[in-house]
């Protein structure tokens, strides 16, 4: 009988985790990757933003690039960031619900950058 506790336990902790991580892919998507520059090639990028971000085709979008800051004369990190305006793209095509196409209209875009509606 407390075998069979056991093994009843260790499925439902199993269940718990597998449902966990199915959830971290989601949450990963939607506050690490949402908007960056997966690939370039030439003037076209491939990026983390789909139809949930709310992506259409035609849409034009700024890029950033965050760098880190150092500290004057010591060329060591501050530990602060700032964001770089390094170009513009515009979607050509929205694969899905996560990705989009986009060519470069102007800048330096490189992967890692990250894309946010124009305002």
């Amino acid at each position: 009988m407390k075998k069979r506790g056991l093994v009843f336990i260790l499925c439902a902790m199993l269940l718990v985790a597998v449902a966990g991580c199915a959830g971290m892919e989601t949450a990963h998507h939607k506050y690490m990757m949402r908007g960056a520059v997966l690939d370039v090639t030439g003037d076209m990028v491939y990026l983390c933003i789909g139809t949930a971000d709310g992506a259409k085709a035609g849409q034009q979008l700024s890029v950033h690039r965050f760098e880190q800051m150092t500290i004057v004369g010591q060329g060591r990190p501050s530990g602060g960031f700032h964001k770089l305006d390094v170009g513009e793209v515009k979607i050509t095509e929205v694969v899905d619900v996560h990705y989009a196409r986009a060519k470069v209209l102007k800048g330096d875009v490189k992967v890692n950058d990250v894309v946010e509606l124009r305002k």
